[in-house]
């Protein structure tokens, strides 16, 4: 029985597995490999049940099993680690970005993490050293990877009034602090030093990524919609070369008030626990910089980010709040005042599917601008792959829903106001990651 290992990337449009690493009986060279030589086929389990999924696609009548073919598009001799290599033990099978190749499965308003299996089959002749490799099946899994989530952790808090299952991101100080290294090819040395103190950036999911009916899933937090981007070197360097992340999971949906979970109330039953959360965290983290905490988030996160700078102001350095459905006819003149003491970047779609621009985070904004606070809008069009890997049939950008606005925050592709002009900090133009690195709290 041959082994495989599989390699997750999180992607704008969720993990998924994009490549298999296969054991070799022997070692192969370059050019003696060919993806069309294997037959790959994949079962998706939901990992709570261990059931096969079932699945209703677009335009389908009933919800079939999620399992079928997927053919690898690039096939290579690499280390056991998946690293190309000239001649080796194992090949990679290079996947594709599709549904069966999907890690976590759902929508805005709830996931699930599953275990994607797969049956690898050597169905054409490959020249082995002795005698042509033929037949051979891979079928038994010996691991799996996520290299955008090293420098990962989990665990969980009692700290305040409910308890809460969080992710963090910690940085690698004993690199970070060493001379001589280099920060996206520009010198730094050291980048840090022993006593430098970082930013901590408080993340919080959307509906989606909640414990709910998974519990025991809390990497959805944080790989479900790409959190982890905030661990990887570019920003890492927006917010001064390093950050603390910090992405707690709620039990049920940060707008849960204990009557109603998606209203217009404003209001929340997570409040005090997030906040209590971050106080441990910072106590037991003594290189956080107190004086730079960034509170931001998507969807319900966004409104969550409104709700804590308005129930802390001068906690926060600085907000980021994503399509945030915080509704203006439900604020209070007091909650307004406490928002204005903090600053703020907005991003929002037009056409938002699921949270009205016209009644949440746009009014907000002028309301902030005209109470004399610092806010700024990014307001987007709609929301496509600005990156140029994803693409629609006839070459454009690929286009989804225009509520997914955190695919351009994730991708720092924020950096205009709602006027069109740029942000600028110190007479410089900055993206929203930079602004928010750059922010320090002034009230205490």
């Amino acid at each position: 029985m041959l082994t495989y290992s599989t390699i997750v990337t999180a992607g704008d449009f969720g993990p998924h597995v994009s490549k298999l690493v296969l054991a070799l009986p022997e070692e192969l060279r370059e050019g003696m490999v060919d993806g069309r030589a294997f037959n790959v086929f994949a079962t998706r389990t939901v990992r709570a049940t261990g059931e096969v999924l079932l699945r209703q696609e677009r335009g389908a009548q009933k919800a079939l099993p999620s399992v079928g073919y997927v053919e690898a598009v690039r096939a290579y001799p690499c280390t056991p680690d998946g690293t190309p290599t000239y001649a080796g033990s194992h090949v990679v099978l290079e996947l594709p970005e599709c549904r069966l190749t999907k890690t976590i499965e759902g929508g805005v308003l709830g996931s699930r993490c599953l275990d994607n299996r797969y049956r690898v089959t050597l169905v054409e002749a490959l020249c082995g050293a002795e005698a042509p490799l033929v037949g051979l099946v891979w079928d038994e899994k010996a691991g799996e990877t996520c290299p955008e989530a090293t420098g990962w952790h989990e665990a969980r808090t009692t700290a305040g009034e409910l308890a809460l299952g969080y992710g963090y991101f910690e940085p690698d100080f004993a690199a970070l602090d060493a001379p001589g290294r280099t920060l996206l090819g520009e010198p730094c040395d050291p980048v840090l030093g022993a006593d430098k103190k970082v930013p901590l950036v408080l993340w919080l999911h959307g509906a989606g990524e909640g414990e709910g009916d998974a519990p025991g899933e809390v990497e959805r937090a944080y790989l479900g919609n790409r959190v982890t981007a905030l661990s990887q070197p570019q920003l890492q360097a927006r917010l001064g070369g390093a950050a603390y992340v910090l992405v707690p999971q709620s039990p049920t949906v940060w707008m849960d008030t204990g009557t109603e979970r998606l209203g217009t109330s404003n209001q929340s039953v997570y409040t005090a626990s997030l906040k209590a959360l971050v106080d441990e965290f910072v106590a037991a983290h003594p290189r956080v910089d107190a004086d730079r905490i960034i509170v931001g988030g998507l969807s319900n996160g966004g409104f969550m980010t409104c709700r804590l700078l308005a129930d802390y102001p001068g906690f926060f350095s600085c907000g980021l709040a994503c399509c945030a459905p915080w509704f203006v006819e439900s604020e209070t003149p007091e909650e307004l005042a406490t928002l204005a003491k903090t600053p703020i970047w907005f991003v929002h779609a037009k056409g938002d599917e699921l949270v009205p621009l016209e009644r949440t985070a746009l009014p907000l904004y002028h309301e902030l601008v005209a109470a004399g606070g610092e806010a700024h809008f990014t307001l987007f069009d709609h929301v496509e792959d600005l990156t140029g890997v994803h693409k629609e049939p006839d070459g454009r950008n690929l286009r989804t829903f225009n509520h997914g606005v955190w695919i351009h925050v994730y991708n720092d592709q924020c950096d205009r106001d709602l006027d069109g002009s740029t942000v600028q900090v110190d007479g410089r133009p900055v993206t929203c990651w930079e602004w928010a690195g750059a922010q320090v709290r002034t009230e205490r």
